[in-house]
């Protein structure tokens, strides 16, 4: 299975996430075209972003191991 056979998220679900990280100032949107010419947004983190995805990378790193230590003991 791929990985994004696993992590499947719903246009319904992605553009509300989206506005509501624009509005806490983690991302922004910048207007642009695809490369078949279409208009569209392209997202980029600011700082204030890669401060929080930090911030949300320790907390994730110590939740995963704290499951990982509980898996191990139960083995």
């Amino acid at each position: 299975m791929g990985h994004w056979q696993v992590l499947q998220i719903t246009q319904g679900s992605l553009y509300p996430a989206l506005h509501r990280l624009e509005q806490q100032g983690w991302i922004k949107a910048q207007p642009g075209q695809t490369h078949t010419g279409r208009d569209a947004k392209f997202y980029a983190l600011t700082a204030a972003g890669r401060k929080q995805l930090a911030k949300e990378l320790d907390k994730w790193d110590r939740l995963s191991t704290a499951v990982g230590l509980v898996v191990r003991e139960a083995e």
